[in-house]
């Protein structure tokens, strides 16, 4: 089940990176067709392209680094793809707090998005320091925090359908939910198994 969990995260962290990826070609498409009069606003366009390929970067590099083996085998190749998942963080988070005002949905969907933004940075902010300090169980840790925000990417494009299909919401409706959802209960949850971890022997997660 430990393999089957992270085969499926990587594939879903490909398919979602490979999407926010495709915006390198800096065509208006998918998303960017409902911005209207934002489409103009250059500041906004680059904190977008900006935002995105950092994010899919991250999905992607980051969805490897649950595998033991390969940091195992490869220690190098693992603090190599761990780099580039902190400078992808970072551009992505940066960009992230600056679009965020300017997401549909009104003041809820603004503070959603703008807190996970924060929530992002500063979770890879503490597993790089962490791991500078050698505290490597601290950076475990830190890293899967981390990846939880990364990862909301992904949650928020699997519950989007499920609010405007299934249970047949606007999309604003549906929008000022997945701005939260897609990231809070998930952080709650982690956090509580990380929590319980500490005080049991049981091993939650695998090793970095």
């Amino acid at each position: 089940m430990k393999t089957f969990g992270r085969i499926l995260m990587v594939v879903l962290a490909i398919g979602v990176g490979g999407y926010a990826l495709q915006f390198l070609d800096f065509q208006i498409k998918g998303i960017l067709n409902g911005k209207g009069e934002l489409l103009k606003n250059t500041l906004y366009l680059c904190g977008f392209y900006v935002h995105v390929t950092g994010g899919g970067i991250a999905l992607i590099v980051g969805s490897f680094q649950f595998f033991p083996k390969l940091r195992n085998r490869n220690l190098f190749l693992h603090r190599m793809l761990g780099r580039i998942y902190v400078i992808a963080c970072a551009l992505g988070g940066i960009a992230g707090l600056g679009i965020a005002f300017f997401a549909d949905g009104g003041y809820i969907t603004k503070v959603g998005f703008l807190l996970l933004a924060i929530m992002w940075l500063y979770t890879t902010s503490q597993a790089y320091l962490t791991i500078k300090q050698k505290k490597v169980a601290a950076h475990k840790e830190w890293m899967i925090r981390s990846y939880t925000m990364t990862f909301a990417a992904v949650l928020l494009r699997l519950q989007l359908p499920i609010y405007l299909g299934l249970m047949g919401m606007e999309f604003p409706d549906a929008y000022r939910i997945v701005s939260w959802s897609s990231w809070l209960p998930s952080l709650i949850l982690i956090e509580w198994l990380i929590q319980r971890r500490a005080n049991t022997s049981t091993q939650f997660f695998p090793s970095f």
